[in-house]
């Protein structure tokens, strides 16, 4: 059950839809000319829906946020952890979704101030290899967007036993990580998180957002970059890109690894 105790006014429908509200639109029918076999043809396509959302913090901070509509509040919680402007569901007093704009939400938070997060220092976790090719195919079999529409990012928690904890689904991938986070954080799985894992490549945000959950392994499809590196072996994280069916890159921290070497 989850755990949020904050008041939730009008909230929008989530992608599976809530309380006899219709789904919201995630993708869209359009037409486009496709080349193939030396000639352009009329051709329709599923187009990934992406609309901004306004998020207001007590009536003077806005952000706004281009989105894939249906799981804002799981966004919204997030994007605030991940700003450290909050740390626990009881840190949000209120979200109201306007009943005549769903893509505008009015917040109000215990304090407004960025909050000074200390956490444990993580947890000792070392993992086989395989692992990580085992999530990935699980990680892979939720990417229902993106298999319509080739135009989504995803995001996954995963625990230390291997149970998926939280998953998101968006058009951005800063967006995907928060809608995970932010799911694992009002569901109360958060702590229980040890490994992130990104359909994209692994930046110095991203990487950030681990380190601001406490979780000690992210795992990319793509590559790192070099901020993205640096920030991993200054903060202890496993950086592993680059996974591929029975390969992979880990850029710091490769010791959670329990793999012989060969140099």
């Amino acid at each position: 059950m989850p755990l949020r105790a904050f008041k939730c006014v009008g909230e929008a429908p989530r992608p599976e839809g809530i309380d006899g509200q219709p789904r919201p639109s995630l993708v869209c029918p359009r037409s486009l000319q496709r080349y193939a076999a030396g000639s352009l043809r009329l051709d329709e396509d599923m187009i990934a829906v992406e609309e901004d959302i306004r998020i207001r913090v007590q009536d003077h901070s806005e952000m706004v946020l281009a989105r894939t509509p249906g799981d804002d509040l799981n966004l919204i919680a997030g994007h605030l952890f991940s700003r450290s402007m909050i740390r626990t569901p009881e840190d949000i007093l209120n979200v109201a979704f306007h009943p005549r704009n769903g893509s505008l939400a009015d917040v109000v938070l215990k304090s407004p101030k960025v909050i000074r997060r200390i956490f444990p220092s993580p947890h000792p976790l070392r993992l086989a290899p395989e692992r990580i090719f085992e999530f990935k195919a699980l990680f892979e079999h939720r990417q229902k967007l993106f298999k319509n529409t080739g135009a989504t990012h995803a995001a996954a928690l995963i625990s230390v036993h291997g149970e998926l904890l939280s998953y998101g689904e968006d058009v951005g991938r800063h967006n995907a990580f928060d809608k995970a986070i932010g799911r694992a954080l009002l569901e109360g799985s958060l702590a229980r998180a040890a490994i992130a894992m990104l359909s994209s490549r692994l930046a110095l945000e991203l990487t950030i957002k681990a380190a601001t959950a406490n979780i000690p392994i992210l795992c990319g499809f793509s590559a790192a970059t070099s901020s993205g590196i640096q920030f991993a072996e200054d903060n202890n994280i496993t950086l592993i890109g680059r996974i591929r069916e029975n390969t992979l890159a880990v850029y710091a921290h490769s010791w959670r690894l329990r793999a012989p070497r060969v140099d």
